[in-house]
């Protein structure tokens, strides 16, 4: 049976970061996304960041956010493992941006590469193939 969809949450101003923020923290681990723009530039530039604690998505518009201490925090916390997929760019964006690489970190891509299940399989293939969910 498929869990009900809940609508992303989103947060575009200092307060609301750090409130969720504080509440990740608690978490054994966060899914962590980027969307970024690299044009006409020599990096790429954060658009949006997803976060899914198990619960819900939460969407960061960095444009409405001026304090990322709360975000940095979580990224280096330790007992908090951020879970990302092909996270080459997404790792670039951070130590671009908010000079910080997320720790401890587990890449989904990776894991399935160990797994013997091929070492470029997308998110989408992954999902399909644990849960038969496309």
């Amino acid at each position: 049976m498929t869990p009900a969809l809940t609508q992303p949450v989103m947060i575009d101003d200092d307060a609301e970061l750090a409130r969720c923020c504080d509440q990740w923290r608690r978490l054994p681990f966060v899914a962590v996304d980027t969307e970024f723009v690299r044009t006409e530039t020599f990096y790429p530039i954060a658009g949006l960041i997803q976060i899914g604690d198990g619960e819900r998505a939460t969407l960061i518009d960095p444009l409405g956010i001026g304090d990322w201490t709360p975000f940095v925090a979580l990224l280096e916390d330790a007992s908090v493992v951020k879970v990302l997929h092909a996270c080459s760019e997404d790792l670039e964006v951070f130590e671009h941006w908010l000079q910080v690489l997320p720790s401890p970190l587990f890449d989904t891509q990776r894991a399935a590469a160990l797994l013997g299940l091929g070492g470029g399989l997308g998110y989408r293939a992954i999902v399909a193939q644990f849960f038969e969910v496309d």
